[in-house]
């Protein structure tokens, strides 16, 4: 399994924590609150990292993508935030 820089790490735990897992999705807007402003950018890039890792799933919306984490790899998530 690779290594997971903190940011990746950050956006697993606030999902995980909020319970984004499967149909219960977030916004990347919303997603972002709580992270510093200048780290925010870094968010969009390390996000699409993670749903090309499958880790984080993408929901088409009328209103803009949505994401949630992956319920199939609920396991690999636990162990990459040492949960």
């Amino acid at each position: 399994m690779p290594a997971y820089d903190p940011v990746s790490k950050q956006i697993l735990k606030k999902m995980f924590l909020d319970h984004r897992i499967g149909a219960k999705h977030i916004s990347l807007q919303n997603l972002k609150t709580g992270f510093p402003s200048h780290i925010k950018g870094d968010v969009d890039k390390k996000l699409k990292k993670l749903v090309k890792q499958n880790l984080v799933l993408m929901h088409p919306t009328s209103y803009g993508p949505q994401y949630a984490l992956n319920p199939g790899r609920l396991q690999d998530i636990t162990k990459i935030l040492e949960i």
